[in-house]
């Protein structure tokens, strides 16, 4: 009797504390990868196993929320998913996904003083970071788990913790080297200085005319466009530039589907905007 009654407690103890467990294990991050550019921008792109059985799952952003961009999160079928910012996290509405794929951009990790980059980041996951083209290690704070070399690219496994990688980036310049002239008539004379100077300034009115009629082009493409295809301009433009296909139909729901994608393609048309497909998305994008 008194087993039997030991045997009910630890099951009434397992199902009381089972949700607990699920709760701490909503997520499982399955790889992450940091991509750094040679403007210092990072690209952040992890993908989550998630529980079906949470609603939404939240894990920490890599740098502060507002200096976060270019968020892009779709579920294992590339269906967006909505999020929330909060508190230097990031909450993904999962609603009984069972993978999550997550990217955002972040200029907050890397600063760069008489030349030299550094890398600063703190993270609770495992992650790889891939450096640009051309880099030299010149410290790292800690031995890395690994450290490899795709395509050129210089690629680092990190363990949770606290990391400083500094990096320089080596611009090569190819030198052509032409054979000395011979037989130069002793009569041959230098171009004058003053030559020099004319060709200079020919170049330059060559280039600001250039950069004007670019200009002024730029801003005739704007002009003429009808209230709806102005509005879905700054709707891109309050939107770092980009936007998925859905997302401007809920901002303009006066605007029916076929419409909202001939008023696209009308934009797309006048060199206005792009339109590229992710997974089964679109994103239109500003040019």
């Amino acid at each position: 009797m008194r087993t039997v009654s030991g045997l009910v407690l630890f099951i009434s103890l397992f199902l009381l504390f089972q949700p607990v467990v699920f709760a701490e294990n909503s997520y499982v991050v399955k790889d992450m990868t940091l991509t750094v550019f040679a403007d210092g921008v990072v690209r952040v792109s992890a993908t989550l196993s998630v529980n079906e059985d949470e609603a939404s799952i939240t894990l920490p952003l890599l740098s502060p929320q507002e200096r976060v961009f270019n968020i892009l999160i779709f579920d294992e079928n590339s269906v967006p998913l909505d999020y929330e910012l909060k508190n230097g996290n990031i909450t993904i509405y999962s609603l009984g996904a069972s993978k999550v794929i997550l990217e955002y951009d972040t200029d907050a990790l890397t600063r760069k003083e008489a030349g030299l980059w550094t890398l600063t980041l703190s993270t609770p996951f495992e992650l790889k970071v891939t450096f640009p083209e051309n880099s030299v290690l010149m410290y790292i704070s800690a031995p890395p788990s690994l450290i490899s070399s795709e395509g050129g690219k210089i690629m680092l496994v990190l363990y949770p913790g606290d990391w400083e990688i500094s990096y320089e980036i080596l611009y090569w310049r190819t030198v052509t080297r032409t054979e000395p002239q011979t037989n130069v008539s002793a009569e041959a004379i230098p171009m004058p200085t003053y030559y020099v100077l004319v060709v200079g300034a020919i170049v330059a009115v060559v280039v600001g005319l250039t950069a004007g009629l670019l200009l002024s082009k730029r801003r005739r493409r704007f002009e003429g466009l009808k209230v709806e295809e102005a509005e879905v301009v700054r709707f891109l433009k309050e939107n770092n530039g980009r936007a998925l296909e859905a997302e401007l139909r809920e901002a303009f729901p006066n605007i029916p589907r076929t419409t909202m994608w001939r008023l696209i393609k009308r934009l797309e048309k006048k060199g206005i905007l792009r339109v590229r497909k992710v997974g089964l998305q679109n994103v239109v994008e500003l040019v």
